[in-house]
């Protein structure tokens, strides 16, 4: 069982390997159109993330404020 799916991915490394490039491309187009979008939409401001770089000491202002949780645990 083995021995034939290794021969079946050699004799179709060419085929996988475009197949696997090609949908990976569209993931990542798509997740540039969904934070495009989003930014666009005004669900999420993307530029204060990317200030974080910058903006890391502890004594920065926060990006988001936090929110509390209202389950406690025991």
């Amino acid at each position: 069982m083995t021995a034939e799916l290794l021969k079946i991915i050699t004799a179709y490394q060419k085929e996988i390997y475009l197949i696997v490039t090609l949908l990976l491309v569209a993931f990542l187009y798509g997740y540039v159109y969904h934070l495009y979008s989003s930014q666009r939409k005004g669900v999420k401001d993307y530029e204060k993330y990317a200030k974080l770089a910058l903006d890391d000491n502890l004594d920065d202002e926060l990006v988001e404020p936090r929110k509390q949780n209202s389950i406690k645990g025991n």
